[in-house]
C-alpha cells in the first residue's frame, strides 16, 4: 500500500508580507525599542568619552608612561605633524592647483645694456653686468616684488605663493646680458594683470639699480602661452607619493601604540592642530542613529516573522492542504474570536479587508452552508449517507462551530460519527476505518505537518477514503 508523499513547502511572499503587515504592534513596538536603545548606547559612549576626555591631563598620563613609550608616542605625533604639513600644502598651495599638463604662464624676457666698456689702453674697470643681472634675479624672485605685486592687485595669496609662481631661468652659455623669467597664475585675467605689475616694479627699479652701474633694462619679448611643466608634475607627485608613504608607517606604528598612547596621541594632535578640547561640542542624541536604530528593529521583527513561516510546524494556510497533501479542500470556517479587544483593532481589521479585497466577504454561517452542500454532493455521487470526522487536533476545534457543522449535515441526511485523532485514540481508528469515508478537521497554527501526513498514511494503510479537509482558521 503506497504512502502520502512529502512535498517541499513553497514559501508564499505575498503571505509572509502580510504576516509582516499584521505585526504591525510589534514592528512599532521594536523600531521605537531600538531606536532608543541604538541611540542611547551611542549618546552614553559619547558622553562618557566627552568627560574623559574633559579630565583628562595629558602632562600627567605623559609622565605615567615608560621611556620607550613615550619616546614611540613622540614619535607617531611627529609624523602626523609631517601629514599635515604635506597635506595643507597640497590643499592652500597655489602652485599645487595649477594643472602642470595645462599651465598658462607669461614668458618675459629682458634686455640688461650696461655702459660698461673695455678699454685696452687704460686700466680695466670692474665689469658689473653679473652683478646686475643677480639682483634683478633674486628682486624677481624675491619677496619684496611678491609684496608689491600682491598689495597692488589685492590678491588672495601669501608671498610664498606667489614667488612659487615666478620661475627665473639661468642664462645659457655667453648670454650673459639677459634676464628671463615666467609667470604662472590660474586665472588668465589676473595673469595679465601679475605681468603688466611686474614689468611696471622692474621699470621702476631700474632707477634704484643705476647706483651700482649705468644700465638700461629692455622688454625683448613677452608671450603668452600654455605649457607642460614636467617638473611640477613630479613635484605633486612626490608629494603624494611621499603622504600615502608617511600614512602607511603612521597606520603601522598606530597598530603598536596601547589604548593609553592612542589616546594620547588624539590628544595631542588635536592640540597640535589647534583644537581646543574644552570647546568640545557637548554630545547629544542623533537622529541618525535613532534612525538606524529603528530600521534594525523592524529588521529583526521582518527576520523573526520569516523565519517563524519558513521553520513552521503548524499549519500555515488552507491552500496548503492541496499543495502538500493532494486533498480537497472542502471549505474553511473562520473560528470567531474570544471577544478581547486589541488596541487599536480598527488597523487589524483594515489590513484583513486590504488582505481579503478579492474574496467575497462570508459569514460563519454562509461558510458552514457551503461545507455542508459539498460534503452532501460528495456522499450523493459516491452513494452513501454516512462520514467520520476527526483531525490531529479534533480534540481542542471549537465545539459550538462543530455543533453547528454536524446539525447543518445532519439537515442534509448525512450521518455524523466523530472521535479524536486516530493516531493516539483506538476507538476513534476503529470507528472510523469501520466507516471507511473521512472527513479531517484541521486548525491553522495547531495541526501539525507531520501528523497530518502520519494520519493521511494511516488511512491510506487501512484503505480508507478521505473525502476532503475543512480548515479552522
Amino acid at each position: 500500500m503506497g504512502t502520502q508523499e512529502r512535498t517541499e513547502r513553497e514559501i508564499n511572499l505575498g503571505d509572509l508580507f502580510w504576516k509582516i503587515l499584521q505585526s504591525w504592534r510589534k514592528v512599532i513596538c521594536f523600531g521605537l525599542l531600538f531606536a532608543v536603545l541604538v541611540s542611547g548606547l551611542r549618546y552614553f559612549l559619547s558622553v562618557r568619552s566627552y568627560h574623559a576626555s574633559q579630565d583628562t591631563d595629558v602632562e600627567m598620563l605623559r609622565e605615567e608612561l615608560k621611556a620607550k613609550d613615550l619616546e614611540q608616542l613622540t614619535f607617531a605625533v611627529s609624523m602626523q605633524k609631517r601629514i599635515d604639513d604635506f597635506e595643507n600644502y597640497q590643499k592652500k598651495s597655489l602652485i599645487m592647483q595649477i594643472d602642470p599638463y595645462a599651465k598658462p604662464v607669461i614668458e618675459l624676457q629682458y634686455y640688461l645694456q650696461s655702459d660698461y666698456i673695455i678699454n685696452y689702453a687704460k686700466d680695466s674697470e670692474h665689469d658689473y653686468t653679473s652683478e646686475l643681472i643677480s639682483m634683478y634675479s633674486n628682486y624677481i624672485t624675491g619677496g619684496e616684488m611678491a609684496k608689491s605685486v600682491i598689495e597692488q592687485l589685492s590678491l588672495p595669496i601669501s608671498q610664498e605663493d606667489f614667488v612659487e609662481l615666478v620661475s627665473v631661468v639661468s642664462p645659457r652659455g655667453d648670454d650673459r646680458g639677459t634676464i628671463y623669467f615666467t609667470v604662472s597664475y590660474a586665472d588668465d585675467e589676473n595673469l595679465q594683470k601679475i605681468s603688466d605689475a611686474v614689468k611696471s616694479l622692474l621699470e621702476k627699479k631700474t632707477s634704484d639699480f643705476q647706483e651700482v652701474g649705468s644700465h638700461k633694462l629692455q622688454l625683448i619679448n613677452e608671450s603668452k602661452s600654455t605649457v607642460v611643466d614636467t617638473v611640477l608634475a613630479d613635484r605633486k607627485n612626490a608629494i603624494s607619493n611621499t603622504v600615502t608613504t608617511l600614512r602607511t608607517q603612521l597606520k603601522n606604528i598606530k597598530e603598536s601604540l596601547s589604548d593609553e598612547q592612542l589616546a594620547l596621541f588624539d590628544m595631542e594632535v588635536r592640540e597640535m592642530r589647534g583644537e581646543d578640547l574644552e570647546e568640545m561640542e557637548e554630545p547629544g542624541f542623533s537622529i541618525m542613529y535613532m534612525v538606524l536604530g529603528a530600521m534594525l528593529g523592524i529588521f529583526l521583527v521582518c527576520a523573526w516573522a520569516a523565519c517563524k513561516m519558513i521553520f513552521a510546524v503548524r499549519l500555515q494556510s488552507s491552500e496548503e492542504m492541496g499543495r502538500l497533501y493532494g486533498v480537497r479542500l472542502l471549505g474553511e470556517i473562520a473560528v470567531p474570536g474570544n471577544g478581547k479587544k486589541r488596541f487599536l483593532s480598527v488597523i487589524d481589521d483594515f489590513i484583513l479587508r486590504l488582505k481579503n479585497r478579492r474574496k467575497k466577504k462570508t459569514t460563519t454561517d454562509q461558510q458552514i452552508e457551503v461545507i455542508s452542500a459539498n460534503v452532501a454532493l460528495s456522499c450523493k455521487k459516491h452513494g452513501f449517507d454516512s462520514v467520520f470526522m476527526t483531525g490531529s487536533e479534533y480534540e481542542r476545534a471549537d465545539k459550538a462551530l462543530l455543533d453547528k457543522l454536524k446539525q447543518k449535515l445532519k439537515g442534509c441526511g448525512i450521518k455524523i460519527q466523530d472521535g479524536g485523532n486516530m493516531l493516539y485514540d483506538v476507538p476513534s481508528l476503529n470507528a472510523g476505518m469501520e466507516n471507511g469515508h473521512i472527513i479531517l478537521v484541521e486548525q491553522l497554527g495547531m495541526s501539525t505537518y507531520d501528523e497530518i501526513y502520519a494520519e493521511l498514511n494511516l488511512i491510506k494503510e487501512y484503505q480508507g477514503e478521505v473525502l476532503g479537509v475543512i480548515v479552522l482558521g
